[in-house]
């Protein structure tokens, strides 16, 4: 990456990480790279297509997007690269983005805590800049090398002077003589004899003999490490954010893909809880909290629809993982299974759409508190606007009518300045649930 290096992941105010603004947009990359490729994966062409079509994708998004809400503006190239329509990949990016997402970020976090502190290898364009920072301009100006019949010589540009290469070629000049001083004779050097030349294979053949064995070469994990490959050259002149980016790999991930041979058995239908009904719920557990009523929320709790109740009870072990805390999941999903009588399966849905709202309520109180800073009258606004903002996320799963009622609502802010800034802040939210 051109420029200086820039920040992964920061310390917030309670010691915590998380990823700054330019790590969101990283994991975005990695998560629909992660995701496309193993829809190409999935197609019955040849590997070598396979790759091609995913360095192809790739390209394109390192040299078309630079926002992470600029992703979502693309879905339609994206279609058209993968040989898809845009409802198939929109319904495959609703199912999968999120927990790939959610994975992709804990392995960012990681990662970039492992290496803080590690000097990260510097990248050049050509092995001719590497050279001459590494070891400086050995050649003088004015001198070049020459491959002669057998040797190598140092010609001199200006005069056209063949010598032969010397320590004061390469070091410092040789000290003058003495005004006055006679000029010793210096004798020419002997001519250099070539000796005669034994051809490579007949060599090899003499020293080892025709037949060959061994074992095959293995590279060590430390040449693996090493990426001798040349930096990416600037696209469009400005700082290239992903174009020497590498692809995040996790150990046991299945990467998902259409299923084109045979359709798939009839799967659970989706977990449907109203985005309103889980922020009352929310907003209900925060004030037995508040009041220390654990025995009050313990009887409410079991008074809740099945799918509502567990969603309540996943919420705050989703707290914790979005705080990256160990979560035992499949233990939490078993001991709620016995108590509410949901199949495993099921809770596995109702954690998905726990994972959505929790991560879309995040967004939405982060906007909130941003309009603050945001310019002029626009707290007053976002205050005024706020519950019809709510209300849009009825709509949730159906996005693109949750998109365009939004829309709606923001084309009725007559001030263009101030529409812009509402739209800044509150669609990026949406664009993430696509």
């Amino acid at each position: 990456m051109s420029g200086t290096e820039k920040k992964i992941i920061e310390q917030n105010s309670h010691g915590e990480y998380e990823l700054t603004a330019y790590g969101e947009f990283l994991s975005y990359f990695h998560t629909h790279i992660q995701l496309f490729n193993g829809l190409i994966s999935g197609k019955k062409i040849p590997p070598t297509e396979q790759e091609a079509l995913k360095q192809k994708i790739r390209s394109y998004i390192v040299n078309n997007i630079q926002k992470t809400e600029q992703f979502f503006d693309h879905l339609p190239k994206f279609a058209e690269y993968l040989g898809v329509s845009q409802t198939e990949l929109s319904a495959f990016m609703n199912k999968n983005f999120m927990n790939t997402h959610a994975g992709i970020k804990n392995k960012l976090i990681e990662q970039e805590k492992t290496n803080a502190g590690k000097p990260r290898k510097k990248k050049y364009a050509r092995i001719s800049e590497e050279i001459v920072e590494n070891f400086g301009t050995l050649v003088p100006p004015g001198k070049r090398f020459i491959g002669m019949e057998g040797y190598v010589v140092l010609r001199d540009d200006a005069t056209g002077k063949d010598v032969e290469p010397s320590a004061s070629s390469f070091g410092e000049a040789p000290k003058a003589d003495a005004p006055g001083a006679p000029k010793r004779p210096v004798a020419p050097p002997p001519p250099l004899k070539k000796g005669p030349e034994t051809l490579i294979l007949t060599e090899i053949v003499d020293k080892f003999g025709s037949d060959f064995s061994g074992k095959p070469l293995v590279l060590q994990k430390e040449e693996l490490d090493e990426d001798d490959s040349p930096a990416p050259v600037s696209v469009s002149g400005g700082d290239e954010l992903l174009s020497d980016v590498e692809d995040l790999q996790f150990g046991g991930f299945d990467e998902p893909s259409f299923v084109e041979e045979e359709p798939e058995a009839p799967s659970e239908p989706p977990v449907i809880i109203p985005f309103s009904k889980y922020m009352e719920s929310v907003n209900r557990v925060r004030q037995f909290q508040k009041d220390g009523q654990a025995d009050a929320y313990k009887k409410w709790v079991m008074t809740l629809p099945p799918e509502l109740s567990s969603l309540v009870q996943l919420h705050s072990y989703v707290l914790k993982e979005m705080k990256n805390e160990p979560v035992d999941w499949n233990s939490i999903l078993s001991s709620i299974s016995s108590r509410i009588g949901l199949k495993e399966s099921r809770l596995w849905k109702v954690l998905e759409l726990t994972r959505t709202f929790a991560d879309l309520r995040a967004g939405l109180e982060r906007s909130f508190v941003a309009s603050r800073s945001a310019g002029p009258g626009m707290e007053e606004l976002v205050k005024k606007a706020w519950p019809h903002i709510l209300k849009l996320f009825e709509e949730y799963p159906d996005t693109t009518s949750l998109r365009q009622k939004m829309d709606q609502l923001f084309t009725r802010i007559p001030d263009a300045t101030q529409r812009k800034k509402l739209s800044d802040l509150f669609l990026p939210i949406v664009q993430k649930l696509s």
